[in-house]
């Protein structure tokens, strides 16, 4: 009888216990400090300004396509060629971005759409994350460095080659 009403009682505190646990949590979680908290909020609300808004085109060379330190992958003994890709960035207001990437070697083209965050704002360039997905499986990210006098930057994405883009101004 002592065995049954220990476990009893043991129980009793475990359920007592646990929401106190579970509230402890979503409090240390929640307690970054107000200047982390302004930080993130004025870096995600930024707004783009409407000078840099637009499309921004570059051609990413051909490369061979490497594992994730830096070694060539090899399928069968061979290398795994990524042809020249055509890349059209479109940033939107709102923090949209849409990309359209054409292969130059067999004209297919492969379309994402998502969501820009301005990660610095110098006086010189603004660098600009974007999160892309073409709705399925793919989802990369790449980060433009784009240079405030001239609206020509650099592209660059995950294991494979950077790229210089340039804002189109006839449209």
């Amino acid at each position: 009888m002592k065995v049954k009403n220990l476990l009893t009682s043991l129980f009793s505190f475990f359920i007592i216990l646990l929401p106190s646990c579970e509230s402890n949590n979503k409090d240390a979680s929640s307690n970054s400090s107000p200047a982390q908290n302004e930080a993130s909020l004025e870096q995600s609300d930024m707004a783009l300004s409407k000078e840099y808004l637009g499309n921004y085109h570059g051609v990413q060379p051909g490369y061979f396509m490497k594992n994730q330190y830096g070694d060539e992958i090899l399928i069968n003994g061979n290398k795994v060629s990524v042809p020249s890709i055509d890349y059209k960035f479109l940033l939107k207001e709102n923090n949209i971005v849409s990309l359209q990437q054409i292969s130059l070697e067999d004209n297919s083209r492969v379309y994402y759409d998502g969501t820009y965050k301005i990660l610095e704002d110098e006086s010189n360039s603004i660098k600009i994350e974007c999160s892309l997905s073409d709705g399925e499986s793919s989802n990369p990210t790449y980060v433009l460095t784009i240079n405030k006098s001239d609206k020509k930057g650099i592209c660059a994405g995950s294991n494979e080659p950077e790229f210089s883009i340039e804002k189109n101004q006839n449209l």
